[in-house]
């Protein structure tokens, strides 16, 4: 029953929310911690959607979270969602109260929510998904998520008895998450042409998880990600009942129990493979058909705080996220890049941008990072900007990287007057989740050199 506290909760909550659009600001995050401070019952007793669709995991959580949203919206559903920011407790409250009337009556009959997987603990007492898509469960950062078995338990707790799992078939710390729930699982089969073995310097299962006995891997697509069994207790990887088998010039082709349809291709990495897969097998659970997914693929995509591209003259500068700290979202960057035709220049700024104050997170992450990906010879150069820029050069030294191709500068944007546009066909700035605006300035730095044909003039 909703008492007074709570409506004094709400109506503040609401008035810091016109508050801060009058400041310009996203109010993300404030409003909810304000109504969770007035009445700690606050996410309890609020009214929610009557479909509550989570998205969770270490890395795509926000891409296959928002594909989802905007499929659904394009399909004419009225969608609640968290796409601005905030995915934990403060921020999730602060999009539910968005979705409920000046007297707590909710507005919106369906909600889909990117959960952060630590946090996930405080939410779910209060916020328990009907469907609930896990997209992998990977290394993070070493201070806040310490390992992915960490966070694989923290999941395996908390996640309600209600919610119907949704599993990435080829990652099987994220499979472990599963308990008594009601469960089916996506996956990417080897793909044409895909080469069956990994070089990534780390891999979290090697181990059977059942029985603790040596894993085979019957193919591995990187780090712990494949198809594996165990010879001693008969663990394999499950089935996928909606599995991608083939992706090439635009066109995914993907296997939904026995019959394959073909999609929009969003992304040539294998990520944004396995994002889209994602996204199709919980729109399929949803009730969409694949006609109307299909269509809504041809005018929905990647977010441009995710990748972009932008064409100057015959050369173009691709902006894509590499997650710092997170040494396997930025060894899949580096995959890619190498994997990119043609003479390429790298401008890496994937400092955490809470940390960068104080340089206090642990750098460890660095060397388990597969920066030998970025040693090619059709790599010209590379560039790190930021505090921590001489720790990447040590690493790219220590990968193999001649010392000529790198540079440094401790500044994020000034570090784009030293990128060498004329030697390269793509230049490439990575760049972390919190450090856009930043990599924005580079990008617009760079555009003004190239555009007005300066190649070095720091």
């Amino acid at each position: 029953m909703m008492t007074l506290r709570f409506y004094i909760a709400l109506w503040a909550a609401k008035c810091a929310i016109l508050a801060l659009r009058l400041l310009r600001r996203n109010a993300t995050h404030y409003p909810g911690v304000i109504a969770l401070k007035l009445c700690p019952d606050f996410l309890k007793l609020l009214k929610k959607p009557q479909t509550i669709i989570g998205v969770t995991g270490t890395n795509g959580k926000t891409t296959v979270a928002n594909l989802v949203t905007d499929i659904l919206t394009d399909q004419g559903h009225k969608v609640l969602s968290n796409r601005l920011g905030g995915n934990i407790l403060g921020g999730i409250t602060t999009v539910l109260l968005r979705g409920v009337g000046v007297f707590g009556g909710c507005k919106y009959p369906m909600a889909v929510l990117e959960m952060d997987e630590r946090s996930s603990r405080l939410v779910f007492p209060h916020v328990q998904p009907d469907y609930l898509l896990c997209t992998n469960l990977f290394r993070d950062s070493f201070k806040r998520n310490a390992h992915s078995e960490y966070i694989q338990s923290i999941l395996k707790k908390g996640i309600p008895a209600k919610s119907q799992l949704l599993l990435n078939a080829d990652d099987l710390i994220a499979c472990g998450i599963r308990t008594d729930n009601d469960c089916s699982y996506f996956g990417v089969a080897r793909l044409p042409n895909e080469e069956a073995g990994a070089e990534n310097i780390i891999r979290d299962v090697s181990a059977c998880p059942q029985c603790g006995h040596p894993l085979t891997y019957d193919f591995c697509r990187y780090n712990h990600v494949g198809q594996v069994h165990c010879d001693h207790c008969g663990l394999r990887s499950p089935h996928a009942a909606v599995q991608a088998v083939w992706a090439s010039d635009g066109v995914l082709q993907v296997r939904i129990e026995d019959t394959v349809h073909s999609f929009p291709l969003t992304g040539d990495n294998i990520t944004d493979i396995y994002n889209t897969t994602a996204a199709i097998a919980l729109l399929t659970k949803l009730g969409l058909t694949v006609e109307q997914i299909a269509d809504s693929l041809t005018r929905c995509g990647i977010v441009k705080s995710r990748f972009d591209c932008v064409k100057v003259g015959d050369k173009q500068v691709i902006m894509n996220l590499a997650k710092g700290q997170n040494p396997i979202a930025c060894s899949r960057v580096f995959d890619y890049i190498r994997k990119t035709p043609g003479k390429k220049a790298v401008l890496i700024l994937v400092d955490d941008a809470g940390d960068a104050a104080t340089t206090s997170e642990n750098i460890a992450w660095i060397h388990e990072a597969d920066f030998e990906f970025l040693n090619q010879d059709d790599i010209v150069q590379i560039v790190a900007g930021g505090v921590r820029c001489q720790d990447y050069r040590v690493r790219l030294l220590l990968a193999g990287v001649p010392a000529e191709k790198i540079g440094t500068y401790p500044k994020e944007i000034p570090a784009a007057d030293l990128v060498d546009f004329e030697a390269a066909d793509t230049i490439f700035i990575l760049y972390d989740v919190y450090t856009i605006h930043l990599a924005n300035g580079a990008k617009q730095r760079l555009l003004s050199r190239m555009e007005g044909g300066q190649s070095n003039d720091r």
